[in-house]
């Protein structure tokens, strides 16, 4: 039997959505017997078509351009905020589609930039009691990374498969984004992006991290109730 987690996310790769909207759908559905949602009150938000124009133009011109790439240009052209994924389902109903950013993370550029010269050395000074956590993204399971760890004698801390959202980081990256975002122009170059998230980084309060420590308890037992499936989290 093909676990449920397995078939949502074939279905987000076919339409093209993320798992939390298929998981919303399938709330309403058990709730109400129907995937439509209901009407609200009031005017129907419009879309402008300049906007639209613009976000057809910007894929046309670079065809190697991710869905925050393109946001980021809509934002200086037209000083809006739209979501990636507004820009994701605007592509699509032009029958284009965004790419992944360039720098995307690899097994090797993840065991060159992360394992060998930070990860590894820290968790041998930690001792043989120290446990590596990751997840299961694709470069964290590379053949690379395996031998690597295998050979470096680092225990490895076994995760669901379905599972990211076990990590308490997962949700502090979140917040790192929004900080950046919202008290921040668009970064110039890379250096300048690493000025921005460094100083938000040093901001981010200590009851940030304190109170994700405390939530991994309950995300455990919320994982092991949904048989290692979407949680809330």
């Amino acid at each position: 039997m093909v676990p449920r987690c397995v078939l949502k996310r074939e279905v987000t790769r076919r339409l093209h959505v993320s798992i939390s909207v298929i998981v919303r759908l399938i709330q309403r559905f058990t709730a109400t017997g129907r995937v439509q949602e209901r009407r609200r009150p009031g005017r129907p938000k419009k879309k402008t078509p300049r906007e639209d124009r613009l976000i057809e133009r910007l894929a046309l011109q670079t065809r190697t351009a991710s869905s925050s790439i393109i946001r980021r240009q809509l934002r200086v052209a037209t000083n809006t905020n739209i979501s990636q994924q507004t820009i994701r389902d605007r592509l699509h109903g032009f029958n284009l589609r965004s790419r992944r950013p360039a720098g995307n993370l690899t097994g090797l550029r993840y065991r060159d930039e992360i394992l060998r010269p930070l990860a590894v050395p820290t968790l041998q000074q930690m001792g043989p009691q120290a446990v590596y956590q990751d997840d299961n993204t694709r470069p964290h399971r590379a053949r690379v990374v395996n031998d690597v760890l295998q050979q470096s004698g680092v225990n490895r801390m076994e995760w669901p498969a379905c599972s990211l959202d076990l990590n308490p980081i997962e949700n502090v990256w979140d917040e790192l984004d929004r900080k950046v975002r919202s008290n921040h122009p668009p970064p110039r170059d890379v250096q300048h992006l690493y000025q921005m998230l460094q100083a938000e980084w040093q901001a981010l309060p200590q009851r940030i991290f304190t109170t994700l420590v405390n939530s991994v308890r309950t995300r455990c037992v919320e994982c092991q109730n949904s048989q290692g499936d979407y949680t809330h989290y």
